[in-house]
């Protein structure tokens, strides 16, 4: 087993360049064709879905947001997707998911994107959205079931937009298809449609599903818009299909090996390597999934960032047997940083 400290920028040099192929390793690799697309492009690569820490009287834990911070930027994070799913949004405040978002914005040099659309109206989302813009974020993340009933057409959820789009100015946007409050996706050809207003930035995929995300990918084309997969199992999938990055919880778990598929899985050949990155991935995928968030704090904690296992949701305490299990997948993961000489963020 091996622990190894990583400086600030001692993983991945970190870049805002606003392209796909944003992130090399040493040796020359020989990538897949890249998106040529506008320079307003995000950057491609591992956009974590970041957690909200808590103190012990559930306040926002604002010392462990820097640290947390500090730790995704030295896993090789590209981009941050703060006041998410995984910082528990909904259990968040309006002033709240303001101040994290500035907060955020205000402590990296990575670009950030955050939700905008809590309410049931539109006007209520357009001057969210707006104040959201204003924290200076790269784009402001719209959830489509937030925006329309459940029962809603497509067409409503059309109409939606269409009243977003107009009563926002220029506010660049993303889509999350958050599987709260009720899970809604958005078809592929409602993605080529979205696309063409140049507006879009910013697309968390979570249909699980490799071949509508592939399809998706198409439709988005060489536009600005990025496809950013949830599903850890197809990652690496759809990033060789073209996809621009990764947003998956289980990057707060091992966020380096997300940033390692995206600077190696994109070869002509996939490497070795690689490969058994992706099956450790895909091995321990149950395990990341079970008492979330609170599990991935303690993880966390396993690697020295020293945050409360706290959270606002009515997520179970984690029992000896969950720790035993998060105990052993620490230990497997950095038996296989020794042996794939991955390094990882660590600060024990």
């Amino acid at each position: 087993m091996i622990k190894t400290e990583l400086g600030r920028r001692g993983f991945i040099k970190r870049s805002l360049v606003y392209s796909f192929g944003s992130i090399g390793m040493a040796g020359g690799l020989h990538l897949l064709p890249e998106i040529s697309g506008k320079e307003k492009k995000l950057p491609g690569g591992f956009w974590p879905v970041m957690m909200t820490p808590y103190t012990n009287k559930l306040d926002i834990d604002y010392p462990g947001l820097k640290r947390l911070i500090t730790w995704y930027e030295d896993a090789g994070s590209t981009g941050l997707f703060a006041n998410c799913g995984s910082s528990e949004m909904y259990q968040l405040s309006s002033q709240e998911r303001l101040d994290l978002t500035r907060f955020v914005v205000e402590n990296t040099s990575l670009p950030v994107v955050s939700t905008g659309t809590f309410s049931d109206t539109d006007n209520g989302n357009i001057e969210f959205i707006k104040q959201v813009a204003d924290t200076g974020v790269e784009a402001v993340v719209l959830i489509p079931s937030m925006m329309v009933k459940k029962s809603a057409s497509e067409a409503d959820l059309m109409k939606s937009f269409e009243n977003i789009l107009n009563q926002t100015a220029d506010i660049a946007l993303g889509i999350y298809e958050c599987p709260g409050p009720y899970h809604r996706l958005i078809s592929p050809d409602m993605v080529s449609t979205l696309q063409s207003t140049d507006r879009f930035l910013y697309f968390k995929d979570t249909s699980c599903e490799a071949a509508v995300v592939q399809n998706k990918i198409i439709k988005a084309g060489d536009s600005a818009l990025g496809i950013y997969n949830a599903h850890s199992p197809d990652v690496l999938d759809s990033i060789r299909h073209g996809g621009a990055g990764i947003s998956c919880i289980a990057g707060n778990f091992y966020p380096e090996l997300f940033s390692y598929l995206w600077a190696k899985g994109r070869k002509r050949k996939v490497l070795r390597s690689v490969q058994k990155a992706n099956a450790f991935i895909l091995a321990n995928d149950r395990v990341i999934g079970n008492k979330y968030p609170r599990a991935a704090k303690y993880f966390m904690n396993l690697r020295g960032l020293d945050l409360t296992i706290n959270t606002r949701k009515n997520t179970p305490e984690l029992n000896s047997t969950d720790k035993e299990k998060l105990d052993q997948l620490w230990e497997d993961l950095q038996n296989l940083s020794s042996e794939l000489k991955i390094p990882l963020a660590t600060y024990v």
